[in-house]
């Protein structure tokens, strides 16, 4: 009688089934069982996959608002940001211009120092997300085996 394994135990992280390709083992009962072949994950199909992911955990940290020095809470999502470039540039041109803005809490007054503050700590956010996921790209890359791309620790360190 033959039996069919689907696969033996594997970590699917860093391998993964054949198709249709089955080795002939002895069940032990004078019958044989037929085990699925596994592969290793190419280590850079493996590094893409951990890329891919690292790239949508910058868009959500990039996107995920900032906590000004006074509390107030500034959305960086990119409409949000394309917004505050426009009026970071009338607050370049028209220092003394007063902004009317909608906050999470209603409408607010700001100053042109204070656009010009909030663009640039959204900028140095923004540019934070992108210099941490860089460096995380940097230890994928010099990671020399799945198992080492896999222990690189994505979620933690973020702006």
């Amino acid at each position: 009688m033959t039996m069919i394994k689907t696969c033996p135990p594997y970590d699917p992280a860093t391998h993964r089934p054949v198709p249709d390709a089955f080795d002939e083992m002895p069940d032990g009962a004078g019958g044989v069982e037929l085990v699925q072949r596994i592969e290793p994950i190419p280590l850079a199909e493996v590094r893409a996959a951990r890329k891919e992911a690292l790239a949508a955990l910058r868009w959500e940290r990039e996107c995920s608002g900032i906590t000004m020095p006074d509390g107030s809470f500034i959305a960086t999502d990119d409409r949000s940001k394309t917004l505050l470039n426009g009026k970071y540039r009338t607050a370049e041109k028209y220092p003394e211009r007063l902004h009317r803005w909608k906050g999470p809490e209603g409408e607010v007054t700001l100053t042109s120092g204070q656009v010009i503050a909030i663009g640039d700590a959204v900028s140095d956010y923004v540019q934070a997300c992108f210099d941490r996921e860089l460096d995380l790209i940097a230890d994928i890359d010099a990671a020399e085996t799945a198992v080492a791309v896999w222990a690189v620790d994505i979620a933690t360190g973020w702006p």
